[in-house]
């Protein structure tokens, strides 16, 4: 994540200040520092917390439950559980 971040504030301050001297050449109109900071900034600020985002969402998908058993949680599995349930109850029986 801080790769992330150092390579967008990097970017962005080139690609501000860039933008800010491109309006200057074309309009005469010059962007002050103090606003071209309050831009890189935002925008690294922005930056990581969509890359904190990503990084929170990627370690969700490599989630493992911690115990074999599913009999809390709602949608599929819980179906899938309660057969599991019956059929053990069935093998015990025996």
């Amino acid at each position: 994540m801080k790769k992330a971040v150092w390579i967008t504030f990097f970017v962005s301050l080139v690609l501000v200040n860039l933008i800010a001297e491109g309006v200057y050449y074309f309009s005469g109109f010059n962007i002050v520092m103090f606003f071209r900071i309050t831009l890189v900034l935002g925008i690294t600020a922005i930056a990581s917390i969509f890359v904190g985002a990503i990084l929170l969402i990627g370690k969700l998908e490599q989630e493992k439950p911690l115990s074999g058993h599913v009999r809390d949680t709602l949608g599929a599995d819980k179906a899938t559980a309660k057969t599991a349930d019956k059929a053990t109850d069935k093998k015990s029986q025996l």
